[in-house]
């Protein structure tokens, strides 16, 4: 990645226990700001019952651009929640990518 970039390539995992299994990724919400890019990546939810915790897959998806990346960093929603963020999708503090 570059700050010429406009198209990002993640990779997204579930957070919460399913088996092992990630799912469908829905359409990311991307927010522009002065200093960084906000992602967030939902997925589908997934039919009842009981998961067991053994971590998910990752799912690749790419993200277009509606702009470059620039100056800014790539910043990961998920670390908006206070729930997550002592986790290990927070342990960089949600950062993913810095010019």
């Amino acid at each position: 990645m570059t700050t010429e970039s406009k198209t990002l390539e993640l990779g997204v995992s579930r957070a919460s226990c399913a088996g092992g299994v990630t799912g469908e990724v829905l359409t990311p919400k991307v927010t522009f700001e002065a200093g960084r890019i906000t992602v967030k990546t939902d997925v589908a939810p997934l039919p009842e019952g009981g998961y067991d915790c053994q971590g998910n897959d990752f799912v690749p998806i790419t993200v277009e651009l509606q702009e470059r990346v620039g100056e800014r960093e790539l910043f990961d929603a998920i670390c908006l929640d206070c729930a997550f963020l002592t986790t290990a999708f927070c342990v960089d503090g949600g950062v993913r990518w810095r010019p």
